[in-house]
């Protein structure tokens, strides 16, 4: 993986895998949610993919990378982008020995009058596919919303 990650509450730079590994030594309950969104601004398009270390009642910890690239618009190209920013990911993390995340959590959305719907099953059908669990709105709250902030 090419992105260097950052925490969000230093916003410095982290060895992702190493952190990872001590992170959940020291807080055995934790949940692993993944994450992508994007924003087209002018010429580029931002991607934001997070990875948030969730305690339960005791909040989460973020952890996030953004990747800029040339203006995607093609809107079916640009959302099937966010979805493989997150299976990278959890394939990255899984094959450097971290566990399997509990979500991947998608910036798409099941109502069909919004056009990110568009992407949906095929998304759904590729996560799962992949081993992982998918969750889309209004249920991906967490790592996609944390995405979508840092996007713009």
């Amino acid at each position: 993986m090419n992105l260097q990650f950052k925490s969000l509450s230093t916003r410095k730079d982290i060895d992702l895998v190493p952190y990872i590994k001590d992170f959940l030594s020291k807080n055995e309950n934790t949940s692993i949610l993944i994450g992508s969104d994007s924003q087209n601004r002018k010429d580029k398009t931002t991607y934001a993919v997070v990875i948030v270390l969730h305690n339960p009642g005791k909040g989460g910890h973020v952890l996030y990378a953004k990747d800029i690239v040339s203006r995607i618009s093609d809107r079916f190209t640009r959302l099937w982008n966010e979805v493989e920013y997150s299976i990278v990911l959890a394939e990255y993390l899984t094959s450097n020995g971290i566990r399997k995340p509990n979500f991947i959590d998608i910036d798409l959305n099941p109502d069909p009058k919004y056009k990110s719907n568009q992407v949906l099953r095929s998304a759904l059908g590729y996560i799962e596919a992949m081993g992982y669990t998918p969750r889309c709105k209004p249920n991906a709250m967490v790592a996609s919303y944390v995405a979508d902030a840092l996007c713009k």
